[in-house]
């Protein structure tokens, strides 16, 4: 999660701790196996691999046994229960699109459509940024957000379920270029009565175009793969690397899908 901080998500945790261990698990799974495949063709030896928005940590979990893992999250209450949850792994509390982390890493992944739920796309710039900044030679930059087709019909997606600590209830409220999850999370106290937990998750939803051109400054975009019939995309990009040297009273720089020269 990487929207506005809330009071507290520690209903979120409940709801989530509530499910069936297998269909909490199969989100992350799958999307672990998707950030797998182009980490084993592009980036085989990568040992250090970053989460960002990794909210309860379902995908990290699956990764921590073949890596050193790292996490963060706007929502202090997920990375404590990361921290239970992972005790091995190294976890953080920031924004995906300021963070300051005294290392580097050969994978920085977002999955979730985390990143949708950045306030503008400055934001979205900003963390192009910061995650360039945080990759080694050569590192990958992994991530999945939603793409306009899922404004067409998303305002017909809604959820109810009874979990054991209470309710939990969503629906989406599209607005231009916005999708809004409306929840409400009952919460059943020790005395008997609920409590609620409103919470409104903006995710802005951006062209395709104009993500790529952002992309473009820092990364090499290697793959970019529709899913979920075209509502979703991943992009797997790789860090770009510029090796100078002088000629001709000229410095010449040199990316692998590109040359520049400069005067």
């Amino acid at each position: 999660m990487n929207g506005e901080k809330s009071k507290t998500s520690k209903p979120w945790v409940y709801f989530h701790e509530s499910l069936d261990t297998s269909k909490r698990n199969k989100g992350g799974k799958e999307r672990a196996r998707y950030v797998m495949k182009p980490v084993n063709e592009y980036n085989k030896h990568a040992k250090k691999i970053l989460e960002i928005g990794c909210g309860l940590g379902d995908v990290l979990v699956e990764l921590s046994e073949r890596y050193t893992i790292y996490g963060l999250d706007i929502e202090r209450d997920f990375i404590e229960a990361c921290i239970k949850r992972m005790p091995k792994g190294k976890f953080y509390v920031s924004s995906m699109h300021n963070f300051k982390i005294e290392e580097r890493f050969d994978v920085i992944f977002s999955v979730f459509d985390a990143m949708n739920e950045l306030k503008d796309f400055d934001q979205w710039k900003s963390t192009f940024k910061a995650v360039d900044d945080h990759l080694d030679r050569d590192g990958l930059f992994i991530f999945d957000v939603f793409t306009p087709k899922i404004l067409r019909n998303a305002s017909s997606l809604s959820t109810t379920r009874p979990f054991s600590k209470g309710y939990y209830f969503d629906r989406a409220i599209v607005k231009g270029n916005s999708l809004t999850w409306d929840v409400k999370i009952f919460e059943r106290l020790s005395n008997g009565l609920y409590q609620l937990n409103e919470y409104k998750f903006p995710e802005r939803i951006y062209p395709v175009a104009k993500m790529k051109s952002a992309l473009s400054k820092h990364f090499d975009i290697l793959e970019t793969n529709l899913r979920e019939e075209g509502r979703n995309i991943l992009f797997v990009c790789r860090k770009k690397s510029f090796d100078g040297f002088w000629c001709c009273g000229k410095v010449i720089t040199e990316s692998r899908t590109h040359r520049i020269v400069q005067f």
